[in-house]
């Protein structure tokens, strides 16, 4: 997942699967190359980096358990394997190829041997397949891909797997609502293709998961990154929000993460 539906690479797409990183970075989103079937592939490292940067502004430290949800070609994982203990970090992704392209060109057999990472294939959106709670699961665009009933099966599993005080960070695409598109049924996914939610039926879905939510200020290109815990104690207050607004300095990419929003 992460950024993809359910599925295998497209048949289509082996030889891209061996190309050179630095040829890869001009694949269009969604080729089958780790790099780029899970978005831009230029943006692969700011995106595992800011997710990295939300969950440490979060509180995540070293001993937390961490459920990487879509964990894809570990754009997340690739940081946070290192940074957790071993056998903390736990990443679900039904497209096993991604994983094992990622672990044998970014994070190695040495750090999976010694930092001991799980991983799960199931694309049923089972969380508890780890026999643990966790203290922070991060679903990176997947509900971007999800129309309303996934989401918010998703969002249950999500609430019945967090350890007490647990935070759940998410995006959606923060958009006026939209039909599902052409050809799709109303449940399931879309993946290639996008949904938008507006932020009360955001609201709406944490809600009907048993969760409460708000909107968070941290930049994200395309999306908008939600937070969730099962009480509403466990969410940053209003000052405490003002901090996390996930900033990128110095890059003209990102320039919009530096202008109020």
């Amino acid at each position: 997942m992460s950024g993809t539906g359910e599925g295998t690479m497209p048949q289509t797409d082996h030889e891209s699967r061996s190309l050179p990183r630095e040829v890869a970075r001009d694949l269009r989103p969604g080729s089958g190359h780790y790099l780029a079937y899970v978005g831009p592939p230029r943006q692969y490292d700011f995106m595992g980096a800011t997710q990295f940067r939300l969950l440490t502004a979060l509180g995540l430290r070293e001993h937390h358990r961490v459920l990487d949800f879509g964990c894809g070609s570990l754009r997340a994982g690739r940081l946070l394997i290192p940074y957790l203990m071993p056998g903390h970090y736990h990443g679900i992704e039904p497209n096993k190829w991604l994983v094992e392209d990622a672990i044998e060109n970014q994070v190695g057999a040495d750090m999976v041997r010694i930092k001991q990472p799980r991983f799960d294939d199931n694309a049923e959106f089972r969380c508890d397949v780890f026999g643990t709670d966790f203290d922070f699961i991060v679903a990176q665009s997947i509900f971007s891909h999800t129309l309303r009933d996934l989401a918010v099966r998703g969002l249950r599993n999500f609430r019945t797997a967090l350890a007490p005080g647990g935070l759940v960070a998410c995006t959606f695409v923060d958009a006026a609502p939209s039909p599902p598109p052409a050809n799709v049924s109303a449940d399931g996914w879309v993946y290639p293709d996008c949904v938008g939610f507006a932020k009360d039926e955001v609201a709406g879905m944490f809600a009907d998961a048993g969760l409460v939510g708000m909107r968070l200020p941290w930049f994200h290109p395309r999306q908008a990154w939600y937070l969730a815990a099962t009480e509403a104690t466990h969410l940053p207050c209003e000052e405490e929000l003002r901090l996390l607004d996930g900033a990128v300095l110095r890059d003209p990419e990102f320039a919009a993460s530096v202008h109020p929003r």
